[in-house]
């Protein structure tokens, strides 16, 4: 039997009874080997020695003690932001829901305020209309005026300009 099997065995007989195959193999071991029979021999008159102490009385606030020792040596968690603590807002959803909630506010003042600036526009506009003019009212031409030079326009040559040999040349 190899030590690391010894020892296993070792550690069952501490906590239990050991059964007769187990303990057929620890009376094998422990005649082939002295050493292991001085170890065993020793750890067992330890844990009788151990069984034969009383138990230790524990404090009435022993629970909220231990929970005051994990909290203490626990590593802090990091603290939600002092603006969020002023609403209230511990818990992740909640603070996805209060940043869509602020961007929401803000689309909907930023699209109030483009439209109250249209509509002042509009209202200004308004008001300069009747003060602007027109190309239509500074030439007065008739319909005849318009249309004298088309002929003129009309003639001018359609095809598509001509590329300047001369000029790629160099």
């Amino acid at each position: 039997m190899n030590d690391a099997a010894f020892n296993r065995l070792l550690d069952t007989a501490l906590r239990r009874k050991l059964t007769a195959e187990e303990q057929a193999q620890v009376q094998a071991c422990l005649a082939r080997d002295p050493q292991a029979k001085a170890v065993w021999e020793e750890e067992m008159a330890l844990s009788q020695l151990l069984n034969r102490l009383p138990d230790a009385p524990l404090a009435s606030n022993f629970t909220a003690q231990v929970l005051q020792a994990v909290e203490r040596d626990s590593p802090r968690q990091r603290r939600a932001p002092k603006l969020f603590r002023w609403f209230g807002l511990r818990r992740p959803a909640q603070r996805v829901a209060a940043a869509c909630l602020a961007v929401l506010l803000f689309a909907l003042g930023y699209g109030h305020s483009e439209s109250v600036r249209r509509q002042r526009m509009a209202l200004a506009l308004h008001k300069l209309g009747p003060h602007l003019n027109t190309p239509s009212q500074v030439v007065a031409l008739t319909p005849d005026e318009l249309w004298n030079d088309f002929d003129a326009i009309n003639r001018l040559p359609q095809t598509q300009p001509q590329v300047d040999e001369e000029l790629l040349a160099v």
